[in-house]
């Protein structure tokens, strides 16, 4: 009996892996986009 996961366990748990995922493709995405900038990349795209 104690070993049941319940319906609103399994949603949190789904909930909190999707956010760091999330969290992880931001923190990926700053230093991309810092070193697109360095790079001139940005500036070639239209995007500052």
């Amino acid at each position: 009996m104690a070993n049941e996961v319940s319906f609103g366990d399994k949603l949190m748990v789904s909930f909190l892996r999707v956010m760091v995922f999330i969290l992880i493709i931001i923190l990926i995405a700053i230093p991309v986009c810092i070193l697109l900038d360095f790079l001139g990349v940005m500036d070639a795209l239209g995007f500052s």
